[in-house]
């Protein structure tokens, strides 16, 4: 009975014992085991904190002055050019240096401003005789006999105008005329052409009487004076008219003027050319003779 208790005591011991060990192998295995599934611990990164930002001083925005624009300043005009009888007459000269190398074109313009240029009335006006003789010059050589009649006429005007104001010769007067009646008649109208030639040949005779009579110390008696007024029928063609250049320098009144005193010297001068009537008697005697011849 003794012996089967220590033997039961043995076994019992050894069973402990294993049993202990399959404790320890099983807590060793389950240990391994966990350690092979157990994964690393993630390290997270820490990011250092951001130094805070400095404070920033709200600065006042400054104020700025809206002004009003500066106004513009306005360029001043060119003044024109001086109307004086110097700048009138440097143009002239101008147009005449340009004629004599050919520039027609320059000529012209020179000329034109040469009438722009002189002085208005009376002071103005020889320069503007001289402008409208060369303008009508340079139409004839443009072969424009249009705008040469009305340069011609212009020039006819001005230098009637001249010539009772004792400013230019009598010759320089007729010649204006007789080129106003050449230009008249390339346009056609050969009536009024034949009054004016006769008109510029009237001046230049009435002018050389008066030295005649001045030299003979005695009177010109021209029967066309002792005729007197007449009638005239002058046609209301204003050919000075055609250009507006020359509408402050002379008018359509001027050139009728001109006109009508041309045709009125050319009737009194037919009217006093003419043979005087017959007397009484001398009617009765033509009468019987023309009756004895029909017996």
């Amino acid at each position: 009975m003794k012996a089967s208790k220590t033997t039961f005591f043995l076994f019992a011991g050894m069973a402990a014992s294993l049993g202990s060990l399959a404790l320890a192998q099983t807590a060793g295995q389950k240990q391994s085991k966990s350690k092979r599934t157990q994964r690393p611990p993630v390290v997270q990164k820490v990011t250092p904190p951001k130094p805070a930002a400095a404070p920033v001083e709200e600065v006042a925005a400054p104020v700025v002055e809206v002004l009003a624009p500066a106004p513009v300043a306005t360029p001043e005009p060119t003044p024109p050019a001086p109307i004086t009888d110097e700048a009138a007459r440097a143009s002239l000269k101008a147009g005449t240096a340009a004629s004599a190398t050919g520039d027609l074109r320059q000529a012209e313009l020179a000329y034109r401003a040469a009438l722009t240029l002189a002085p208005p009335g009376e002071p103005g006006d020889a320069v503007a005789w001289e402008a409208s003789k060369r303008l009508g010059f340079l139409a004839f050589e443009k072969r424009d006999p249009r705008s040469a009649e009305t340069f011609f006429g212009a020039e006819a005007v001005l230098a009637r105008r001249l010539y009772f104001s004792g400013k230019i010769s009598p010759r320089a007067f007729a010649d204006s005329v007789q080129r106003f009646a050449s230009a008249t008649g390339s346009m056609g109208r050969s009536g009024e052409s034949a009054a004016l030639s006769f008109y510029a040949q009237e001046i230049k005779s009435r002018a050389q009487a008066e030295v005649s009579s001045q030299l003979l110390n005695r009177d010109t008696n021209d029967p066309a004076d002792s005729v007197g007024n007449v009638r005239v029928a002058a046609s209301g063609l204003c050919v000075v008219g055609r250009d507006p250049i020359l509408k402050d320098r002379v008018s359509c009144e001027d050139e009728e003027g001109a006109r009508g005193e041309a045709l009125a010297l050319q009737a009194r001068q037919i009217k006093a050319s003419a043979p005087p009537p017959p007397t009484k008697a001398e009617r009765e005697a033509k009468e019987a003779k023309n009756k004895g011849k029909g017996g």
